[in-house]
């Protein structure tokens, strides 16, 4: 009973208050902006900055082919291509690439709009499987990929410098 009798005197003791709506937003107040004659302004400088990132694909080759054998082909059997290493020059334009393959376990092979391929030997420590999936590849001003200078990324996160470019000479060896 007492506990009836409890509930009873609060359900009929007064409601407090609730309250009030809140306070609106502030109205807007009107800022004037300084005179150019006013030596007090200060002043802003924005600063915009343009980065270039070129990617390279990478085409197919022993070192990245993971698919399914392809069905074969009929076709006309090929001498088999010896390739020659010879100089090459320091610097190469970036707009001249349109391709890579893994070459060798620390080299890639660029493939440029000339039908050349170019050995880019990679720092030490640096492995061509790194670079499996093409790489990518920063703009420089005088748009060119230089040996001892720029770095090539790959898409694993690796980062390899160029120490080397050399010239890479197709030559037919005949079977006997």
């Amino acid at each position: 009973m007492l506990t009836l009798a409890a509930l009873w005197t609060m359900m009929m003791a007064p409601v407090a208050e609730a309250p009030g709506p809140a306070p609106g937003p502030e109205p807007l107040s009107i800022v004037s902006i300084p005179s150019p004659e006013d030596s007090t302004a200060s002043f802003w400088q924005m600063v915009i900055e343009q980065q270039i990132i070129i990617r390279v694909p990478a085409q197919r080759s022993s070192l990245n082919n993971f698919s399914a054998a392809p069905a074969p082909e009929l076709r006309v059997r090929k001498a088999p291509v010896e390739w020659k290493e010879k100089k090459a020059p320091k610097c190469i334009a970036m707009r001249n690439i349109l391709g890579m393959q893994g070459a060798q376990r620390d080299s890639i092979d660029l493939i440029t709009r000339q039908k050349q391929r170019l050995r880019a030997q990679l720092n030490r420590g640096c492995r061509a499987l790194d670079f499996y999936a093409g790489f990518y590849m920063q703009g420089s001003k005088d748009g060119q990929l230089c040996e001892d200078r720029d770095q090539i990324h790959a898409r694993t996160g690796a980062k390899c410098e160029i120490d080397k470019f050399r010239l890479m000479v197709p030559v037919t060896k005949s079977d006997d």
